[in-house]
């Protein structure tokens, strides 16, 4: 990754213009890109995500939330992954890797293995109202 934008949110509306921002400068129209979604737990890495889907016109009631039992979510051709509880070699196991390569848009919370980013964005928790939100790209 070559370049990296930063963004401030303070408020759940600001995050929300941001991810549809993301959505449209990075998702739309790709036909396969990786996201790494990274930062401590509670952070904001799901709630983007949710907002992401939201850009693509999903509904908030079809939202299952943090894939953190099921692993992942599909939503079309969107993939929403948590890899938190996952053992690094059992990510190989997944399926996760065939996936990726059939295409589509994998947005990854807890990255591990040896899955290769297009996109890193990375969440720092600046006090209890406040994330920096970095987006690493090429």
């Amino acid at each position: 990754m070559t370049k990296k934008e930063s963004f401030e949110s303070d408020n759940i509306e600001t995050t929300k213009k941001i991810a549809y921002k993301f959505a449209d400068r990075f998702l739309k129209g790709r036909e396969r890109v990786v996201v790494f979604l990274k930062g401590d737990l509670g952070s904001g890495k799901t709630t983007f995500v949710r907002f992401i889907l939201e850009s693509f016109g999903i509904e908030e009631s079809e939202f299952n939330g943090s894939p953190s039992f099921t692993i992942v979510n599909t939503y079309g051709n969107i993939y929403h992954i948590d890899l938190y509880r996952i053992d690094e070699d059992f990510v190989y196991e997944t399926g996760i890797f065939e996936m990726i390569e059939s295409g589509g848009i994998f947005l990854i919370e807890w990255p591990k293995g040896s899955i290769e980013a297009d996109i890193v964005v990375e969440f720092t928790q600046i006090d209890e109202n406040r994330r920096r939100i970095d987006v690493y790209h090429s």
